[in-house]
């Protein structure tokens, strides 16, 4: 959304081609409205990113954030202060510092999410922050003509750096599995202690379901089958293992990520997830975050009628941890 507010701004060149003329007098109000805009839909989008929804104080900042736009256009729409001269760089310096750090502050969230040495996808966050901070010094360069047209070549390149990098970056490919397989019941989701206890109740789970494993153990100790696709948790290395069966190596601190690429594979026909990396992912995040994901991707997988099926070791929990957990899941007996 805030792309293609961003493609019909009062400014840009799509608007004498559809023959179209924008009253003076509106035109400076229209571009402050136009920057307020798309950087609050940015830092809202970058907040979602960070975490599952808006808490109670993010919705007071942009309360606060709200406010204080709709008082700076008013003021500067005032006549006293349109008559200024140079009142253009008085006007946006706001509105486009506003912009300027949205979408810094966005390329920061998102240059978290790609994967070490994806360099194609690292075009994304890159071209946006060098574009926020391009538009930190269009209110000073905008009367300067001789910068005028470099001004909008860089912004135009950040812009095609931004598209190619946003095509590796949101468009990650999940093969589909090559048959349908599902011979557990859907929509369950069973806590067992040990991987043992998984294959005394399911023998056959990974020959006859389209598994998602997330595992901190080397994916090749499992008897794997092609249409599995496996997260493999560690800090060792990042990226695609293997494609056959398909082998994605992650960062434990991914795991926001992670939740993302789960459901996308539950989408593409995937009815089962496997999980015993819940330890290593609560040292490296805390039980706190570990444990939200978890929740989570319960929730993904129940919404995608799916099977969960966590194991994980109770004994090392605290007393509080382990009862949130069983709270949560039914143990295997």
């Amino acid at each position: 959304m805030a792309f293609f507010l961003n493609a019909i701004e009062p400014e840009n060149y799509v608007i004498k081609p559809l023959g179209l003329q924008i009253n003076p007098a509106v035109e400076e109000v229209l571009i402050m409205v136009n920057a307020f805009l798309i950087g609050f839909i940015l830092l809202w989008g970058a907040i979602h990113i960070k975490k599952p929804t808006s808490d109670v104080n993010d919705v007071m900042y942009f309360a606060i954030f709200s406010s204080a736009a709709y008082i700076w256009v008013f003021i500067m729409s005032t006549s006293e202060l349109s008559n200024l001269s140079y009142s253009f760089t008085l006007k946006m310096l706001f509105p486009l510092a506003v912009y300027g750090f949205a979408n810094m502050y966005a390329a920061k969230v998102l240059y978290a999410h790609v994967p070490k040495r994806d360099y194609v996808a690292m075009l994304f966050p890159v071209g946006m922050f060098l574009l926020g901070a391009l538009n930190l010094t269009y209110p000073f360069t905008r009367n300067i003509e001789w910068f005028a047209p470099y001004g909008f070549l860089m912004g135009a390149i950040f812009r095609v750096i931004m598209a190619i990098g946003a095509v590796k970056f949101v468009f990650y490919p999940i093969t589909p599995p090559r048959r349908e397989k599902r011979t557990i019941a859907s929509r369950n989701f069973y806590l067992f202690t040990n991987p043992d206890e998984v294959r005394q109740m399911f023998p056959n789970l990974f020959s006859e379901n389209n598994v998602i494993m997330i595992t901190r153990k080397d994916p090749r100790m499992f008897s794997m089958e092609n249409d599995m696709l496996i997260y493999w948790i560690t800090k060792i290395k990042e990226g695609i293992i293997d494609d056959n069966p398909r082998i994605f190596a992650m960062s434990p601190t991914k795991i926001d990520i992670l939740i993302d690429l789960v459901t996308k594979g539950l989408k593409q026909g995937y009815n089962v997830v496997y999980i015993d990396a819940f330890e290593y992912l609560m040292l490296e995040n805390g039980f706190e975050s570990a444990f939200k994901f978890l929740l989570s991707l319960k929730d993904r997988v129940i919404g995608e009628n799916g099977t969960l099926i966590f194991v994980v070791s109770l004994d090392a929990l605290s007393e509080k941890q382990r009862k949130l957990i069983e709270r949560e899941f039914t143990k295997y007996e």
